[in-house]
């Protein structure tokens, strides 16, 4: 009977351990980092693609959340509630809406919005008018001269997509994940 006596297996179990515990948590970092690029990414390129710039609303869209198990990471890149509600007809699916299209005499906010529109609807300023072909027009009562008076049209407008963030953040989360090993999901929803 031969015997064999090896030194050193407690030393390098444990060795081990904690090496691939520090390979593990190293790992774990190195989606989140790259996840949280990915997500200052997507609020750059969304704030670039509003035509007069973004406002500051839309400048902070982008909420990044990680949580962290004890088998693996995971990752949220979302729109925030507000932000979501307000801009989902221009992020995903845009949808018609019937509002007043302002015309080039009518003075607009930084945003593109009619100015003082409410309160000069509830004072009588403006008035909305129906014509004969039953078109409505908004128009400014206290313009003396006609070819200045309508500021706005009711139309039927679709929204366009301004930035598609589904596709957008399904590229980056495959072009992130594209050098490493490893096994990923990725939800949209």
């Amino acid at each position: 009977m031969l015997k064999v006596k090896i030194n050193g297996i407690d030393n390098s179990r444990a060795y081990l351990n904690k090496t691939g515990e520090k390979l593990g948590r190293n790992f774990q970092n190195e989606i989140i980092k790259r996840s949280r690029e990915l997500s200052i990414k997507m609020q750059k390129d969304l704030n670039d693609s509003v035509d007069k710039g973004a406002v500051p609303f839309t400048n902070r869209a982008v909420l990044f959340l990680y949580r962290k198990k004890g088998t693996g990471v995971s990752t949220t890149i979302m729109i925030k509630d507000i932000q979501a509600h307000y801009l989902y007809e221009v992020l995903v699916q845009p949808k018609a809406i019937d509002k007043f299209i302002p015309t080039s005499k009518a003075r607009l906010t930084s945003q593109g919005n009619i100015a003082g529109l409410k309160r000069n609807l509830s004072n009588g300023r403006f008035k909305v008018v129906k014509g004969k072909n039953g078109k409505e027009r908004l128009i400014d009562t206290k313009q003396k001269k006609k070819e200045k008076r309508v500021i706005a049209v009711r139309e039927n407008k679709k929204r366009k997509l301004i930035y598609d963030f589904y596709r957008n953040a399904e590229k980056g989360a495959v072009l992130i994940m594209s050098d490493i090993r490893g096994s990923f999901i990725v939800k949209k929803g």
